[in-house]
């Protein structure tokens, strides 16, 4: 089990940091297009389109890496007022909806990133690897998912 999870925490690194990397080009890319416009009335064409797709990326390959830090926005109101093994309980039973929806997007995502064939509008980029991108990030995200499972059922056995 601690291996399983040292590897997926290692993907999800990974992916985040790949995420991360999106950042600096997007910021730059941004920066000098509002410089240009306001200096010289000029834009760079596609900047919008180039900024939405690497958002997009950013967003879906740091999902996974959002869960594992726990920075996700979370609502314990009425969880706190449970005893310890029922709310594992409930987490248990949530994180296990939660795989069953990201397995399904999983697998429409990857039909559909398949089956694609458009290209952008403006910069004709192919929009078949941002598709995948939901795959992979689902993917991570998913296994994490998988990972606290493992963990909340060592906590209701007493482990």
């Amino acid at each position: 089990m601690l291996q399983f999870k040292w590897i997926v925490q290692k993907m999800t690194r990974v992916t985040a940091f790949c995420a991360m990397f999106l950042l600096i080009p997007m910021m730059f890319l941004s920066t000098i297009d509002v410089s240009l416009r306001k200096a010289f009335s000029v834009t760079i064409p596609g900047t919008m389109e180039l900024s939405s797709y690497m958002l997009a990326l950013f967003i879906l390959l740091g999902l996974s890496y959002t869960h594992q830090r726990r920075a996700h926005v979370r609502v314990t109101l009425l969880l706190d007022f449970f005893p310890p093994k029922v709310k594992v309980s409930i987490e248990t039973f949530l994180h296990i909806l939660s795989l069953v929806m990201l397995v399904v997007l999983i697998k429409e995502g990857w039909i559909i990133a398949l089956e694609e064939t458009t290209v952008s509008d403006m910069l004709r980029i192919p929009q078949n690897p941002f598709r995948m991108a939901l795959v992979v990030g689902c993917c991570t995200f998913a296994l994490e998912i998988v990972v606290d499972i493992a963990e909340n059922l060592q906590k209701l056995r007493g482990k």
